[in-house]
């Protein structure tokens, strides 16, 4: 029997309702949240927030929270002590979720991360890892703590993450039609761990500079610290120019880049001190060794790595990898995890005793960097992995060797590498942003919309050949360029703008 046009009314008015109910939500429907059960959660506050009036628990409002729109925050704490934060935009809900990553061994919630998500009409979660952040030593909540360990380790963002859809499913009547994760540093090695060790998590995940294989990482930056340490830092310019002078001009154009640093031949002795020379214009013997230990990386005493060297093209960061924060996080691995003793000084690091015994200790725990993603790419999963050629702190090399065994991984038996790149690429793409530091910064453009190309990739298909980045100057773009899905990179045409990525061609 056919409906009545009267029945065909009814009907499109109750499902408008049902609409409006999903995507406009009431003070009352937040409020309820407070209530709401879930395993192992403490549910501490939901309540709406007037978007711009907002203001975090700690320290100022930044320039985005400035511009929120209204959103229920909810507020919580999953056993034994994961604080997390889920906002929910109280009307444009875009029916998606997302979570985001953090820093360091954080120990905060990351405002602007929530925030970032919220403008996007996501719904957005993020977590302070199960602990508070401790300072000086940044580390000092693991002393004698193996399960705040597991939660920094991986525990922390999937059960984050599972709360949270439970709470946006609550509050908006659905369950989010598609999850992502958004993550750089320690966000990039959580993006990653959730991919491997919870593959189901998450449609699309983002991992910039992932800070993966903890326990090398740490030693690797421990190493670069002592070695930058010997470098005058009044010739950092110097050096960063020398470099800059020699391999700027090999992707076609002079533009203050070097876009393909692994061609970059640079050699520090170049800029060795000669009889009566100015030592202040020159590098002396400590200074020539100390760089080129950078650029070889750290390594056991048989020769073998303990983690990749650094690229040339960084030098104008080497500020930031001598400076002591690096040597604190990198340290506090070591003494409040693996040795457990506040005393244990970095300077004494033996690399084959030391780095072998973490692995055994904390390892299994904080060293996830596996390529096993069979499971997410099965479930349809796309991975999105992207570096700053010029970070100083998490060597791009490490990416792009994590990237090549993912192809090896799934390449099919006895596939040249290029073919193996070429398979990889239905589901993980990686692309190296020349002159970019860590998770952003320095003079070469840092800022694209890796989401939007995530989602293109996840809902439409289009997989991401390249996407374009800009570099901005007190707020105004100076510069855009082409960042290319690897082993291709930007080459200029030959024509044009060098500072429009309308110039430049992905090869």
């Amino acid at each position: 029997m056919r409906p009545t046009r009267s029945v065909l009314f009814i009907a499109a008015g109750l499902c408008a309702v049902l609409a409006q109910g999903a995507w406009s939500q009431s003070a009352a429907d937040c409020e309820h949240l407070s209530s709401l059960k879930l395993p192992e959660t403490t549910i501490d506050s939901a309540a709406v927030e007037a978007g711009p009036q907002f203001t975090p628990p700690k320290g100022p409002a930044g320039p985005l929270l400035a511009h929120l729109p209204a959103f229920c925050r909810v507020t919580g704490v999953i056993k034994p002590a994961v604080r997390f934060e889920v906002w929910l935009p109280m009307k444009d809900w875009n029916g998606k979720f997302q979570g985001t990553g953090n820093g360091g061994y954080n120990g905060a919630i990351v405002y602007n991360a929530l925030a970032t998500g919220v403008l996007r009409n996501y719904a957005t979660a993020n977590t302070d890892m199960g602990h508070v952040a401790t300072t000086p030593d940044p580390g000092s909540w693991a002393l004698h703590h193996p399960e705040l360990v597991i939660d920094q380790g991986y525990r922390a963002q999937h059960e984050t993450a599972v709360r949270a859809k439970a709470i946006v499913a609550a509050f908006y009547g659905k369950h989010p039609s598609r999850s992502y994760f958004v993550g750089c540093s320690s966000g990039g090695w959580e993006a990653l761990t959730e991919a491997h060790r919870f593959p189901h998590d998450y449609d699309g995940i983002i991992a910039g500079a992932p800070a993966s294989e903890v326990v090398h990482l740490h030693a690797g930056q421990i190493w670069g610290y002592l070695a930058a340490q010997q470098i005058d830092p009044d010739k950092i310019p110097m050096i960063s120019a020398a470099v800059v002078a020699k391999c700027d001009a090999q992707d076609g154009v002079k533009d203050g880049l070097i876009s393909d640093p692994l061609a970059c031949d640079f050699q520090p002795a170049e800029l060795s001190c000669k009889s009566g020379q100015d030592p202040k214009s020159c590098l002396t013997p400590p200074e020539v060794k100390a760089l080129q230990q950078i650029y070889s990386g750290a390594h056991f005493s048989s020769g073998a790595a303990v983690y990749p060297p650094w690229p040339r093209g960084m030098e104008f960061a080497l500020g930031l990898a001598r400076s002591e924060m690096v040597a604190a996080l990198g340290s506090s691995t070591y003494r409040d995890m693996v040795f457990e003793n506040p005393q244990w000084d970095f300077h004494s690091i033996n690399y084959d005793h030391d780095v072998k015994l973490a692995d055994a200790k904390i390892g299994a725990v904080m060293n996830d960097g596996s390529t096993d993603l069979k499971e997410f790419r099965s479930a349809g999963g796309k991975l999105i992995l992207w570096h700053g050629w010029s970070d100083p702190l998490i060597s791009p090399l490490h990416t792009i060797a994590y990237y090549n065994k993912l192809a090896t991984q799934f390449a099919a038996s006895g596939a040249a590498h290029a073919a193996a790149l070429s398979q990889v690429a239905d589901f993980a793409r990686l692309f190296l942003a020349p002159g970019v530091t860590h998770c952003g910064g320095g003079p070469g453009p840092d800022t694209f919309d890796s989401v939007g190309a995530l989602e293109a990739w996840v809902e439409q298909g289009k997989a991401p050949d390249s996407m374009i980045a800009t570099h901005n100057t007190a707020g105004k773009a100076d510069r855009t360029r082409p960042l290319c899905a690897y082993p291709h990179q930007a080459v200029y045409d030959g024509k044009g703008n060098s500072d429009d990525a309308a110039s430049f061609s992905c090869r």
